[in-house]
């Protein structure tokens, strides 16, 4: 299963697609048909040179999910477009647990197969449906930025791919919707590039009371981007092991059930993520000695700092030691997520540290960075800490702000970036091709990542010595995914609450709109519920039990 798992990987997200052509308008009544009375995209630009925004430099392969794209904002085929698009606006998105995905998974039939197949298709579409929506209340700058009305297009082709989907009846159906699937996750590699280089332009426009709601908007594709794509690999995942009979509940079963791990071990995953962090740093040592880049008391180190890492002990008095390692912690959890945050926090500390003490420092090595690990019957901690230096005040208040950050210029960084990368070891290679560039999203996607599952990341700050980031894992898996809501302000790096979780008898998410026009009005806080797991899905998925 395993194999099936690293394949997986190399797929990706959910496609989405281009800017909303919006008239700017003070009135939210006019904001859901401002894509629908405004002159074309390419027609505006000609005439009025809102945006700087240029294509990226490398030609991309041309994403199927746009041969089903709209074709004109004013044509009549798009008005249809958006009358059917209403009726899955108004469906909320139904959340589930990681306990629910498990118990689903492995009780598998062909029948339940099928039927996991066509709520797969309905969820995809109401999330995506959701998200096209959000495009269209985009102000009219915004919405005329070609990269963003590319994504914007990419959401309206897989839409309409998945609407004409025919309701799955067999197994042979069910093939023809993976392959729909496989697509769209390659299609979706290609999100996350294009929105950074269009949220990056648009900022460098509008500095005023817009720019939160352009934080949010962020957050709430990035979290919605990893939904879809969960429910996509899942089902991919649980399609492959029913047709190869695989076993997920016997004694020769290795503990995946789709993409999930119920053996996640905290010692494994951050002995995987050390080890990448470490290669990635001697690489970029050893390409800066040999192009002459290297202080002399750099030079007199020769290694990378140490990374020590500490299992805390304690967990053995709480009955928590459920293997033969005295100092283990097992969960169920998603390896994926949790290997992309253990690396972005290690790989910036390490960096930090490199670049701190490599200037003045005549030390014979480097302070190690630290990772400590720890658990109660409820969580996993997680605490990484550097000696780098610590972030500077003005930065850290905005340490979360895309708006706030497009002018250090991170972000164009992009138009080197064709797709993203769809695991662990794909992303450590594309730190090692880009050296010391940064694209700026590592700290931010961690954070959505952790808050995805119920969890959550901080980061503190000592300036002048060193910064440690706090994360936060739940190991019960009875919290409902974090479906896209905007929980906390951007601008406030402490102020980190956990993801939603759903009352059980109804795991359901209902979108609010982005307050574009006054956006201190409202807070966009959802209130919590209590879930308690339970076996099986909610209700609203219609799943057998």
């Amino acid at each position: 299963m395993r194999s099936l798992i690293h394949n997986l990987r190399r797929r990706r997200p959910l496609t989405q697609a281009t800017p909303i052509s919006t008239s700017h308008s003070n009135h939210r009544q006019f904001c859901h048909h401002r894509f629908l009375t405004t002159t074309t995209t390419s027609t505006y630009q000609q005439k009025n040179k809102t945006s700087s925004s240029s294509s990226p430099t490398n030609v991309e392969p041309r994403p199927s999910s746009l041969d089903h794209s709209i074709k004109s904002s004013h044509s009549p085929y798009h008005f249809y477009q958006t009358k059917i698009l209403e009726e899955y606006v108004q469906r909320p998105a139904n959340a589930s647990t990681l306990r629910q995905y498990i118990f689903f998974g492995r009780h598998m039939t062909s029948g339940r197969l099928v039927q996991a197949a066509n709520w797969v298709r309905h969820e995809l579409l109401t999330r995506l449906a959701h998200r096209i929506r959000d495009f269209q209340q985009l102000p009219f700058f915004v919405g005329l930025n070609p990269h963003i009305e590319f994504v914007y297009r990419l959401y309206w082709g897989a839409f309409e791919q998945l609407r004409k989907q025919p309701t799955i009846k067999t197994l042979n159906d069910n093939q023809a919707f993976c392959h729909i699937l496989e697509s769209l996750l390659d299609d979706g590699k290609l999100v996350v590039p294009r929105l950074a280089l269009g949220i990056s332009e648009c900022a460098q426009h509008d500095r005023g009371e817009d720019s939160q709601d352009l934080d949010r908007f962020m957050n709430r594709m990035l979290r919605s981007r990893i939904s879809r794509r969960m429910l996509a690999e899942q089902h991919l995942a649980l399609t492959e092991a029913h047709e190869h009979d695989w076993d997920m509940m016997g004694e020769g079963a290795d503990g995946y059930v789709g993409i999930i791990f119920v053996r996640c071990s905290a010692s494994d995953l951050v002995s995987q993520a050390t080890r990448l962090v470490r290669h990635h740093a001697e690489a970029i040592y050893a390409k800066k000695e040999a192009e002459g880049k290297l202080s002399s008391s750099s030079l007199s180190r020769k290694t990378p700092p140490a990374i020590e890492v500490q299992i805390h002990q304690e967990i053995q008095s709480q009955g928590l030691q459920q293997v033969e390692k005295s100092d283990e912690i097992v969960f169920a959890y998603v390896p994926e997520h949790l290997e992309y945050i253990l690396f972005e926090l290690l790989s910036n500390a390490v960096r930090f540290t490199m670049e701190r003490h490599s200037k003045n420092d005549s030390s014979s090595s480097y302070p190690p960075v630290k990772l400590t690990v720890s658990a109660n019957d409820t969580d996993v901690y997680f605490r990484v800490s550097d000696q780098g230096g610590g972030i500077d005040p003005d930065v850290y208040k905005h340490l979360w702000s895309y708006q706030a950050r497009a002018p250090t210029g991170q972000f164009h960084h992009f138009h080197h970036i064709q797709k993203m990368p769809s695991s662990i070891n794909e992303r450590a290679n594309q730190a090692e091709d880009l050296g010391n560039v940064h694209l700026g999203m590592g700290l931010t996607m961690s954070r959505i990542l952790a808050e995805y599952w119920g969890g959550e990341l901080q980061v503190m700050s000592m300036q002048g010595y060193g910064t440690d980031a706090y994360v936060r894992i739940p190991r019960l898996g009875t919290k409902a995914e974090n479906l896209g809501f905007e929980d906390h302000p951007a601008v406030a790096p402490t102020a980190v609450q956990p993801g939603h979780v759903h009352n059980n008898s109804q795991n359901q998410q209902q979108d609010q709109p982005l307050n574009w026009y006054h956006p201190s009005v409202i807070q966009r806080n959802t209130p919590g519920h209590r879930n308690d797991g339970g076996d099986g899905w909610s209700k609203s998925c219609m799943m057998l039990d």
